[in-house]
């Protein structure tokens, strides 16, 4: 009976002291590592002026490859590119606006179409700390330059234009954004379960998180993110300024700190002013984001 009691101690002792335990998160990547991801992000726009409501869909997919070409001791050199992607963006009143899939032939002169596909296996390469911050990407203007080179514009004035254009989106601001959305996840500190810590998102959209380890083991990681979330969006034609929350679940690979999947949902809700249109046109957009591990 004496021995039963003290196994049963010891058990209980281990399992407080697992429950409590420490743990450095973060990326534990090894020279030549690969990696591809699948996104696919779902956004509903309503639009209400003067009691009329115009609804919008934007949908958005993607595959996109990680490679590990150089291992630092604080940071890492990730190349990276785009496999497919396409989007599409309907409207309740006036159908579809736009249809891309870099996947599906298209004419040359789709202009668009063909810009997309100057996206499709032109390296990038991020500078990544280990707790996912992007520090800068490199690459972006032969990324921009493929898009203008294969839609095949010869007039200056309009390549301008045009790499103005798909900068905003493409960018290196915009494309480090993008990225932290699923990288951006992990403390600089250790933390146990039930710990939190926070980090900040910048560019379009702002996002001050405060993230929770929710669980760990040898073989995955449980993290959960809420955050408040600031949109603005300002071009030739419109400005946009919202306000809202943001729920992030992840779950994550504990040996290199890889996603398995994380899904964010965002709500947010504001005014938009366009050019042409007089007065504040009220607006309310729900977003659903899905990154896989293929």
């Amino acid at each position: 009976m004496k021995t039963i009691k003290i196994t049963l101690i010891c058990m209980l002792v281990a399992g407080f002291s697992c429950l409590h335990a420490q743990h450095k998160l973060g990326y534990k990547f090894k020279l030549g590592d690969e990696y591809r991801i699948s996104q696919k992000a779902i956004q509903n726009i309503t639009m209400t002026m003067g009691g009329e409501v115009h609804n919008l869909t934007n949908t958005l997919e993607g595959i996109f490859s990680f490679t590990v070409s150089e291992v630092h001791d604080d940071h890492y050199i990730i190349e990276t590119s785009f496999e497919t992607m396409k989007f599409s963006t309907t409207s309740d009143i006036m159908g579809t606006l736009n249809d891309v899939d870099t996947a599906r032939d298209a004419s040359e002169t789709d202009m668009e179409a063909q810009i997309f596909k100057g996206l499709i296996n032109v390296p990038f390469y991020m500078t990544m700390q280990k707790d996912g911050h992007i520090v800068k990407i490199d690459g972006v203007d032969d990324l921009l330059e493929s898009m203008i080179r294969n839609a095949g514009i010869e007039d200056e004035s309009t390549k301008a234009m045009v790499k103005e254009g798909v900068s905003k989106q493409f960018g290196s601001e915009s494309l480090s954004s993008s990225m932290e959305q699923f990288t951006y996840i992990y403390p600089s500190n250790k933390v146990t379960t039930a710990d939190t810590w926070q980090n900040e998102f910048t560019g379009d959209l702002t996002a001050q998180n405060t993230w929770s380890l929710d669980g760990y083991s040898n073989s995955e990681i449980k993290i959960s993110g809420a955050a408040t979330i600031q949109l603005k969006v300002t071009d030739e034609s419109m400005n946009m300024e919202l306000e809202g929350t943001q729920d992030s679940s992840v779950l994550a690979y504990s040996g290199d700190g890889f996603i398995n999947t994380v899904v964010i949902e965002q709500r947010a809700e504001g005014v938009s002013r366009m050019m042409g249109v007089a007065g504040d046109i009220e607006t309310k957009i729900d977003s659903k984001i899905t990154y896989k591990k293929l």
